[in-house]
């Protein structure tokens, strides 16, 4: 985690809103289009700001290796290029990997923190080897992220959500894909939660396959004030089938933090 390469990388954004800004991080098998109808759902007095992460479409980088660090330079970045001192930031699994990682080394940017189906070390994402998956067949990749994301009800039931799925979840390029695996198998920021500083939310999905609830109950309580909210039979996509629940959450989260911030 501690290593950082020399140059940050020019993030790609979508941006819904005015006023709180509030950073989404998204998943490590999407980019920022993951919240194209999220954003909406968070409603007046916010500032939804959905960024790419390196190594993605729109926001390539240097084929050399790179970690959760880098990942937060390039928000720190980011930040500084939108004149934007101090935000709230969520991230989603692989996101959230990268919003604890800013929260801890950049702590006074951080008005609040939301963590999402996320996990502290990679021990804490319970899938396979999606590198495997990806070499031998692309569409495993898909069947199985789809079976984690929503409810087998959902799959047969909600072609749209279907649809949308299909078209945010992004298969990268092996050597993308390789890189971003690499970087989560040397996520551990277990050790470091109580350097947490920021307002915390800790968000689960009861049945959750990938981030499971009970380990994220333990990563909300190692880290000081926070608190957890677990979404009743939501499982890992809980900015998709859930979003509605999700973004009150957020919102609600995002907004009083604000008023403490300013009394």
């Amino acid at each position: 985690m501690e290593r950082a390469i020399a140059e940050t990388v020019a993030l790609r954004f979508d941006e819904n809103g005015r006023g709180e800004p509030l950073i989404l991080l998204h998943g490590s098998n999407a980019d920022r289009r993951q919240y194209a109808n999220f954003m909406p759902l968070l409603g007046e007095g916010i500032r939804a700001i959905a960024t790419d992460q390196r190594d993605s479409p729109d926001s390539p980088c240097a084929p050399e290796p790179y970690g959760m660090a880098d990942h937060a330079h390039d928000l720190a970045h980011f930040l500084d290029e939108r004149g934007i001192d101090r935000t709230h930031v969520f991230g989603a699994s692989y996101g959230g990997a990268v919003a604890m990682t800013f929260a801890i080394l950049y702590p006074d940017r951080v008005k609040s923190l939301i963590l999402g189906v996320t996990g502290s070390e990679r021990s804490r994402f319970h899938a396979p080897d999606l590198s495997a998956l990806r070499n031998d067949d692309p569409d495993a990749v898909r069947r199985f992220m789809m079976e984690a994301v929503i409810s087998p009800e959902a799959i047969d039931n909600e072609p749209d959500l279907v649809a949308e799925i299909n078209d945010v979840l992004l298969i990268r390029e092996p050597e993308a894909f390789a890189r971003r695996a690499a970087a989560i198998e040397a996520h551990d920021m277990t050790a470091r939660l109580g350097e947490i500083t920021a307002p915390t939310l800790v968000l689960a999905g009861e049945h959750d396959p990938i981030a499971h609830a009970a380990e994220a109950r333990e990563m909300a309580a190692a880290i000081p004030g926070a608190r957890f909210e677990m979404l009743t039979d939501s499982r890992h996509g809980i900015t998709l089938q859930y979003r509605e629940r999700t973004a009150k959450m957020i919102r609600d989260f995002v907004l009083i933090n604000s008023q403490e911030a300013e009394a």
